[in-house]
């Protein structure tokens, strides 16, 4: 009997600081992000919180929350994507080219940059399942490949197309933005914390053996979460460059490390597992954005922006990294 009392009080003992520790990690992002913006509206006099800079704030999280969302689903499982940035600027030269090229309706270019968007993240997902590689090393080279499409697309049709607005206008629309937004985060929510969808990434992300052991279907779930993502790149395509006003060798570029860096300002586990979490990401994209914006008025150089973002990045990565187990990216 002591014995087992022992083993009683030692269980209850790791329970409490398990739930100590899951406490902890959900509460850190909020508190970050609080303090992000409490600094930077101190700095700014107050500027930071103004409607007009909400606005802004906004549009320049839209990108980064759409795409955002759906790289949830495929960090969710262990994989990843960097290709999200180039392929974006794929589909926005895609998009744009059927629109004033081929001469044929704003929903056909719509569907061409989803379509770009899908079929570079298919080639990443299920690339890397088929040939058994790293999803790093396949969207490393997907990457390269659609930058070099982009440069040799743009410097065909002129190294900066214009986008007119009168006939991308809408994308360009606050209101739609904001329905657009509220809707994917609503419905991304759904899948990813109701439906066997999430639970399962989130599986395969924990311990995929024991997954695929228990039945859950590896190569579905990556299908299925790369559609996800390719369909998010695409739609953010369209509305990156009604907003920009025109389509470069550039575009896109930076979207994956705002990403990266977002996932880990919310505490979005990178290996994936169960405490992956949509509201993780938010936090994350809402985080970096405001500290982007604040950084900006308070009158820091772009360049020196991205260094904070940099280093704020390797700290974040260095402290959450989780060292008992060395494979920080699963095999898909």
């Amino acid at each position: 009997m002591p014995v087992q009392a022992k083993s009683v009080d030692i269980g209850e003992v790791l329970t409490q600081k398990s739930r100590r520790k899951d406490l902890f990690s959900a509460v850190l992002p909020f508190c970050g992000l609080l303090l992000t913006v409490l600094v930077l509206s101190i700095a700014t006099k107050g500027l930071l919180l103004s409607p007009m800079n909400l606005v802004n704030i906004i549009n320049q999280c839209f990108n980064t929350a759409i795409v955002g969302v759906g790289a949830a689903f495929v960090f969710a499982h262990g994989g990843m994507d960097f290709s999200v940035g180039a392929s974006c600027g794929v589909a926005q030269l895609a998009c744009i080219a059927v629109v004033t090229q081929l001469r044929l309706p704003l929903w056909v270019g719509f569907l061409a940059a989803v379509m770009v968007g899908v079929a570079c993240s298919m080639v990443v997902g299920m690339g890397s399942h088929a040939l058994h590689l790293q999803p790093f090393i396949v969207s490393l080279c997907v990457r390269s490949a659609c930058t070099g499409i982009l440069v040799v697309g743009c410097n065909a049709l002129g190294k900066n197309i214009r986008v007119p607005l009168d006939v991308f206008g809408i994308f360009n629309n606050n209101i739609v933005k904001t329905i657009v937004l509220v809707a994917l985060v609503a419905f991304s929510w759904y899948l990813f914390e109701k439906t066997s969808l999430g639970k399962e990434e989130k599986a395969i992300g924990g311990n995929r053996v024991t997954a695929v052991q228990s039945g859950i279907l590896l190569g579905r779930n990556v299908f299925l979460s790369s559609l996800i993502l390719g369909i998010c790149v695409g739609i953010a395509a369209c509305f990156q460059m009604s907003r920009s006003g025109t389509v470069s060798a550039s575009s896109g570029n930076g979207l994956e490390f705002n990403i990266m860096i977002a996932l880990a300002l919310g505490g979005f586990p990178m290996a994936g597992g169960s405490a992956a979490r949509i509201r993780s990401m938010i936090i994350g994209v809402l985080t970096i954005t405001f500290l982007t914006n604040g950084l900006t008025l308070v009158g820091l150089d772009s360049e020196y922006v991205s260094l904070v973002k940099g280093l704020l990045f390797v700290v974040i990565v260095a402290v959450s990294y989780d060292r008992s187990n060395l494979k920080q990216v699963n095999f898909v």
